[in-house]
């Protein structure tokens, strides 16, 4: 088994390819970290699914988690007439739909016992990789137009499939198409998501940032409250992202930031030199963090002096407002705001001069 899952080349999204035993049929996806020829890649016995096959999870000799598989056997039968089913089925570390594989000379088929075509098998792959199709909302006997009321076996396939979901399953495989979806997308996804939170360290998830696929970064910034803290290299992928200026992703990055993660002072400076390189609303949602931090940094205000004169009225406003919320009272910070006296926009003007007086104290050198 060992020498066929070394072989796994996932770099590429649509694949067939005799294996190194024998014809084998595969078709995967491109997966957050490629198994390169020189990897070492151990295969590990995670846990029995629901499905009650075991879980396998492959990965590098120091480690690093690749990806998951699970040998699914099954039955499909038509007009009382079965044949057992042998299909490894692949998720990606993220729990993604990654790609399935027949081994020892195993086909698909459909009712009428035909084996799958090339384009039908392509077509299953793309099916499978949607997380969205309706699939899970139906029965399999929902598939069937009319079955056999008589019969409580799964070969009612042999009815025509009904319309509403013939455009969710390969022509003459419903029942085919239905149970690998409901496989690939059903309880055994969400082990081996756990699986892979569970082992989730800053260097694991930098790489998950640089997946080829979007969805990775998704679940990935969706779980970074995970993490204790951040190190350097996770910190400059985070601040790549946010200039990219991609509201979805720039929001589930900065609302799944941790007080914890906040304290590194060097992080809040890099995220507040983001001020004027990035879209308005993402600007807000920064000030919007670094006021949930628990202390602010003291380079922030001299950077910020430094540049007042660069910034719009939003921008002022924002800031004396992030200023106040940590109680900010520096003398060159106010001689600054001073100097802008008086001011073109008469509303910042008011909030100038409202910060200014708001703190009778000694301001701190």
């Amino acid at each position: 088994m060992i020498n066929w899952i070394k072989s796994v080349l996932v770099g590429i999204s649509i694949i067939l390819f005799s294996l190194e035993y024998g014809e084998g049929i595969r078709y995967f996806q491109p997966s957050t970290i490629p198994v390169a020829d020189s990897t070492e890649v151990i295969t590990v016995s995670i846990k029995d699914s629901p499905e009650g096959e075991e879980i396998f999870q492959a990965k590098t000799s120091s480690g690093t988690p690749l990806h998951y598989f699970m040998e699914l056997h099954t039955g499909v039968c038509f007009d009382n007439k079965c044949r057992p089913l042998k299909i490894v089925v692949y998720w990606n570390i993220t729990g993604r739909y990654l790609g399935f594989e027949l081994l020892d000379g195993e086909f698909l088929s459909k009712y009428d016992h035909e084996p799958f075509t090339q384009k039908e098998y392509e077509q299953l792959h793309d099916l499978l990789a949607d997380p969205f199709l309706p699939l899970g909302n139906y029965a399999f006997e929902d598939l069937v137009k009319n079955p056999d009321q008589a019969n409580n076996s799964v070969d009612g396939v042999s009815g025509a499939t009904a319309k509403d979901v013939l455009e969710y399953v390969v022509p003459g495989a419903a029942y085919t198409t239905h149970k690998l979806w409901h496989v690939v997308h059903g309880p055994v996804q969400q082990q081996v998501m756990e699986l892979t939170e569970k082992q989730l360290d800053p260097n694991l998830f930098t790489e998950i940032l640089k997946s080829p696929d979007q969805s990775d970064r998704t679940w990935a910034l969706e779980r970074l409250d995970l993490l204790p803290e951040l190190n350097d290299l996770l910190i400059d992928e985070l601040i790549k992202i946010l200039l990219e200026d991609e509201y979805f992703q720039s929001y589930l990055l900065l609302k799944s930031l941790t007080i914890e993660q906040l304290e590194s002072d060097d992080f809040q400076l890099q995220l507040f030199k983001l001020i004027g390189k990035v879209d308005h609303g993402i600007e807000n949602l920064i000030i919007d963090q670094l006021e949930e931090a628990a202390h602010l940094n003291p380079e922030v205000v001299d950077h910020s002096i430094a540049n007042l004169g660069q910034m719009n009225g939003p921008q002022l406003v924002n800031l004396l407002k992030l200023y106040s919320d940590h109680g900010i009272n520096s003398a060159k910070l106010n001689e600054a705001l001073g100097g802008m006296i008086p001011h073109e926009n008469s509303f910042v003007e008011r909030q100038v001069l409202q910060f200014l007086e708001k703190d009778d104290s000694s301001p701190d050198q």
